[in-house]
């Protein structure tokens, strides 16, 4: 299905054949004779003939025979296509409609791997930090049968909202999502604004001081970035500000780490060296 599209594209990175889809686009709607492309763009009959024939392949040109005269028209259609299917699939989204604005009500997703435990974190604190006019959700790229226990516990003593529905796939058509780890990173598909916010996954279940230490720190770094998105998220703001202000939240955050804005200041030294301690102490 890719294929069409990949090669419609590759066929235009020759400076010849994007000359002559230049040029028949602007002689639509109607087509020219070979020799007149020839004549225009300067090239021999035979150099020409195999980038006709490459770009009519594609159903970049339709070619119309009148006689022994061959005559060519432009396509355009397939190359937007191609170019949609660039914008979605190869830049998620991000390449274009960078300036209209993020119309509320917002539905912002997070998307990890199970749904039983990352994400149901960040929903838990979206929905605690953000203001009103963002609806929030979660889900999986193939969901649990439950929730993890230990996440739903941490929830609930701090008092944040627990989930209401089992682990499930993620709903379509939501307007920012944010992947938490790889798998769910490279499950994202086109919308207007996407963004990957990496986490560790918690280890396997039986090790359960390791897994609270884990999730503790994954609650602490999706705390500190959704308070510092709160501090900067607008209704009227163009998709590449809330584009930008998701990526710089992920940058210098890796796998929750630490968490931003959080760090304790460094503690100062002296600059006198410290006293001795006496023979006699």
């Amino acid at each position: 299905m890719d294929e069409p599209h990949r090669t419609r594209l590759s066929l235009l990175g020759h400076p010849l054949r994007a000359g002559v889809l230049r040029m028949l686009v602007r002689r639509l709607p109607k087509a020219v004779a070979a020799g007149e492309i020839t004549e225009w763009l300067g090239v021999p009959p035979s150099t020409l003939s195999a980038h006709l024939a490459a770009l009519t392949g594609a159903g970049l040109l339709v070619l119309e025979r009148d006689g022994s005269v061959r005559r060519y028209r432009a396509a355009p259609e397939p190359l937007g296509e191609a170019l949609g299917w660039a914008r979605a699939d190869l830049c998620l989204g991000r390449a274009g409609a960078a300036q209209a604005p993020l119309l509320a009500p917002v539905t912002m997703a997070f998307l990890c791997d199970d749904n039983a435990a990352l994400s149901l974190i960040a929903e838990a604190v979206a929905r605690h930090r953000l203001p009103g006019w963002v609806h929030v959700t979660s889900g999986g790229v193939t969901p649990a049968a439950r929730a993890d226990r230990l996440a739903l516990e941490m929830l609930s003593a701090r008092g944040l909202p627990l989930p209401v529905a089992a682990p499930h796939l993620l709903a379509g058509g939501a307007g920012i999502v944010v992947a938490l780890c790889p798998g769910a990173a490279a499950a994202l598909e086109d919308g207007p604004v996407r963004a990957y916010w990496p986490l560790h996954p918690p280890p396997e279940a039986g090790r359960l001081i390791p897994k609270a230490m884990v999730l503790h720190d994954a609650f602490r770094a999706l705390d500190a970035r959704l308070a510092a998105l709160r501090r900067i998220l607008r209704s009227d703001l163009p998709r590449g500000a809330v584009q930008a202000a998701l990526d710089d939240l992920s940058s210098g955050l890796p796998a929750g780490d630490r968490a931003f804005a959080s760090l304790p200041e460094p503690r100062q030294r002296s600059a006198s060296p410290a006293p001795q301690a006496s023979a006699a102490s």
